[in-house]
């Protein structure tokens, strides 16, 4: 990978997380460029960008929680995906990743709608909305696209980062984990413990140690390319 700066490994008090999260994924698709593998099956950068400005942009991302458009909100992406493959089209569709959430196009022509959009945008219950859907995924895709790259490394991220990754996760734990066949119990290399899954009556319990992020990375299915330690 290029060594662009990556925000999320200095301290600064008062961080905006999200867009901190934000930026280091964009930094990583300028990174790789276009035509980059990653680690979600079928995806190159390019995909994995128009999957985020469709999630953001699109009504169609009902379709990450209902079936019935999860045909549709694929194929759009892979649309979107082949048609960003050129550096300018790439570029371009990262400058949206970068820009954020934007109103649909039929509000930005209404005036009033589209400040109305942006007044709720910016509200204090739509910013943690925000960061509560976006720091984990924001993170997850950044490391989708590092990892899937020739010689990559681990990023060292700063306890301030590290922790809020951790706290939000935490908050899911239970529900990520809910399917497991044994209890689970998830043991942060800072001496934090989460109960992700309670062991039942009779049920082994398995212990999944590591740094947050890598913990998160193995949350989120990516059990192959997280560095930790299985007890």
């Amino acid at each position: 990978m290029g060594n662009h700066a990556d925000r999320t490994t200095g301290q600064t008090p008062g961080r905006d997380f999200t867009a901190a999260s934000r930026d280091a994924l964009v930094e990583s698709l300028l990174s790789a460029g276009p035509g980059r593998p990653t680690l979600c099956e079928g995806w190159q950068t390019e995909h994995l960008a128009a999957h985020i400005v469709l999630r953001e942009s699109s009504p169609l991302v009902a379709g990450l929680v209902l079936r019935p458009l999860a045909r549709t909100l694929e194929r759009k992406t892979m649309e979107l995906g082949a048609a960003s493959s050129s550096p300018h089209a790439y570029q371009q569709l990262v400058d949206r990743v970068a820009s954020g959430p934007q109103p649909p196009a039929r509000l930005r022509q209404n005036g009033r709608a589209s400040r109305l959009a942006q007044t709720i945008q910016a509200s204090t219950a739509a910013r943690r909305a925000a960061q509560a859907t976006n720091l984990l995924e924001f993170f997850v895709h950044t490391e989708d696209v590092r990892r899937a790259q020739d010689r990559w490394a681990p990023r060292h991220l700063a306890d301030d980062y590290a922790n809020a990754l951790f706290s939000e996760f935490g908050r899911r734990a239970r529900m990520m984990y809910r399917s497991e066949p044994t209890g689970v119990v998830l043991a942060r290399s800072t001496g934090q413990r989460v109960v992700a899954r309670p062991t039942g009556k009779d049920e082994e319990t398995r212990t999944v140690s590591g740094p947050a992020g890598e913990l998160v990375m193995h949350a989120f299915g990516r059990r192959d390319h997280a560095l930790v330690l299985l007890d």
